[in-house]
């Protein structure tokens, strides 16, 4: 859907320029997507008919008016900032925001859309054409998904679990002494019912995985150890195959960083597989080899192998290389799509190839051995109850120091040593905070710190920033919505309390603005310039502010003085919450001189001031805001 549309501007061919519009015509027409073309102020001047189906207006009541009708109030704001970044950046993309996306039909209702813009380069300037997707329909299949999901987990694994369970007992002698009829349908049974849990269990695995539900708690560990517990935990499944499960006498010792539970997990699965497709009385070995920067852990089987054809979708889910493995074998097709899973969220590789001599077929996982990774432990041991915090720092040593400095006072710290490493983390683990050091490798602080906003997951974290005073990259950075700057060296204690300051309850609260001004291209900037430090409302009009704040609490209030033919200054007295506090006021105008007001915090005059002037006095107040929070809830 993201395609650049050029219009020619020829004049000398009028019968062809006239065929290819009415063939554009019919192809916006004959789109089974909503698609709607504005103008560089976001007036709609094209739409097809799937568009009026869609949001119930009939095509002349939508041509020559405002988008935003068809947008909820509550996402306006979030517009404004992307056709801000759009005009800035004239690019095919699909709209990516930190919250879903609704139309707002002419009845009132609403329902999920999603957007892809594409530039138009027109001979009398930049149009935008929006390809608006109805998904309601996959919102509905995600819920029936989600709701299966549900019922197999509750209604589906506990009850069997249970059944498992007594059928075990039963054949332990629970109940006394059986008839041996009776202890061969049981026994018939309880297997029969692990395996069912088993693929249960499978089923719910990948989907959490796959949808990020899946939090992965790194240590430093030893692979040998590992692949040795994992090998005595399977002796009774393999002994079941009647197939030898053996440690290879040449493996190595090799430190990794990963989650055990999830490590063992992808080795059981190698293992159970190699195990299933191995013939009776064969023998399969794992090894494992310190290879420089990475760890292998090979397992080698001695079946048929995998058939040439098969092999590029072995790691597919639901796959089996014979319709009839799954029958004679059991299982899904899900668990070799599991180890890839697993595998690649621990910053690993997966392959697999031919063994040789004597058949068969040798799975290796290669991880990033603990050496390679920063020579010092990523991440310790937690106290169930600390707060736990990533450290981006490339320096082990003062990364340990911080650690130590941090455990007695509360804070249990995770390390990442680039800034790839820290987006991975931070996308897979929960934090309460993010500490950056502004002079990583190979990084730039501030890109950094938008790409670590951009992920949805932590837009809101607080993320506190350690470096020498840069002044310059103070006020880029402030956009970002850092929370606090703090210089080298660190002291574990400043930084303690500005942590209990970030994760506060106060200070976690996403603070509101509400701004009035006429202009609609500075509503834009300004939307698009404040929305990462806090939730922007734009109105045009004093009216609208009215409404607004009959309906919203805000923490600071950027007012024009002239706003059409009122001034901005007599809404000064509405000002206020609904608990009768005022709200602090920004002028941000062209006339900024009048009378003096206790309400007036800062007076910026547009003409002279820049929007990182705005930025920067609406930092120290809501700075200011978060000070006073902090000292209630003390």
């Amino acid at each position: 859907m993201g395609t650049v549309i050029g219009i020619a501007n020829t004049t000398h061919d009028r019968p062809a320029q006239k065929l290819v519009d009415e063939k554009f015509r019919l192809a916006v027409e004959a789109c089974p997507n909503g698609m709607v073309m504005t103008d560089s102020a976001g007036t709609m001047v094209l739409t097809n008919t799937e568009t009026e189906r869609l949001f119930g207006y009939p095509r002349d009541e939508l041509i020559g008016r405002r988008i935003e009708v068809l947008i909820p109030q509550r996402l306006q704001g979030e517009y404004r900032k992307q056709r801000a970044a759009f005009a800035q950046s004239p690019q095919a993309r699909r709209v990516q925001t930190n919250r879903e996306l609704f139309g707002l039909r002419r009845d009132g209702t609403e329902f999920p859309i999603e957007v892809w813009l594409n530039p138009i380069h027109a001979h009398d300037g930049l149009f935008v054409l929006s390809v608006i997707v109805d998904i309601s329909e996959r919102k509905r299949m995600e819920r029936v998904k989600d709701e299966f999901v549900s019922t197999v987990s509750h209604e589906l694994r506990t009850p069997l679990t249970s059944i498992s369970g007594s059928l075990g007992l039963l054949l332990g002698g629970a109940a006394g002494a059986l008839p041996d009829a009776a202890v061969r349908l049981l026994s018939i049974a309880h297997s029969n019912g692990k395996r069912l849990v088993r693929l249960i269990n499978d089923i719910l695995d990948i989907e959490k995985i796959e949808s990020g539900q899946v939090v992965f708690n790194f240590k430093r560990m030893n692979a040998r150890t590992l692949v040795e517990q994992v090998i005595d935990a399977n002796r009774a499944y393999a002994d079941g195959f009647d197939v030898r499960v053996c440690l290879d006498s040449a493996s190595q010792d090799g430190d990794v960083s990963a989650d055990p539970d999830r490590l063992a997990q992808v080795v059981t699965n190698l293992l159970s597989n190699a195990i299933k497709f191995s013939p009776q009385g064969g023998e399969v070995v794992i090894a494992t080899e310190a290879r420089g920067d990475h760890v292998r852990i090979s397992i080698r089987d001695h079946g048929s192998g995998i058939p040439a054809e098969f092999k590029p979708h072995v790691f597919e889910k639901f796959a089996q290389a014979d319709a009839t493995d799954a029958r004679q074998k059991g299982g899904t097709g899900l668990g070799l799509s599991i180890v890839r899973e697993i595998v690649m969220r621990l910053g690993g590789q997966v392959s697999f190839a031919d063994a040789d001599g004597g058949g068969g077929t040798v799975f290796d996982v290669d991880l990033p051995s603990w050496a390679q990774i920063a020579g010092h432990e990523i991440d310790a041991e937690r106290a169930p109850d600390a707060i736990r915090i990533l450290f981006c720092e490339d320096d082990p040593n003062a990364a340990m120091a911080l650690r130590e400095g941090l455990q007695p006072l509360g804070f249990s710290t995770d390390f990442a040593h680039d800034a790839d490493d820290a987006i991975a983390r931070a996308r897979t683990n929960s934090y309460a905070a993010i500490v950056v050091d502004f002079e990583l490798p190979e990084a730039d602080g501030i890109g950094l710190i938008r790409r670590l906003r951009e992920q949805p997951e932590i837009y809101k974290t607080p993320i506190v920033i350690v470096t020498a005073d840069r002044v310059g990259e103070k006020n880029e950075a402030s956009k970002l919505n850092v929370f606090k700057w703090l210089g080298k060296p660190i002291d574990a204690n400043e930084l303690a309390q500005i942590l209990d300051s970030a994760v506060s309850p106060a200070a976690c609260q996403r603070p509101s603005i509400l701004h009035i001004d006429d202009d609609e291209a500075t509503l834009d900037l300004v939307a698009f310039t404040l929305e990462s430090m806090a939730h922007v409302t734009s109105v045009d009009s004093v009216d609208k502010a009215r409404q607004a704040l009959l309906t919203d609490q805000f923490d600071l209030a950027v007012l024009d003085v002239a706003v059409g033919p009122v001034s901005g200054l007599d809404l000064l007295p509405e000002l206020r919450n609904r608990d009768g506090s005022p709200i602090p006021v920004i002028i941000f105008s062209g006339h900024p001189e009048f009378a003096p007001n206790p309400q007036i915090e800062a007076r910026l005059d547009k003409s002279r001031a820049s929007l990182n002037d705005l930025v920067a006095a609406v930092h120290d107040r809501l700075m200011l805001r978060s000070s006073y929070s902090r000292e209630e809830v003390a």
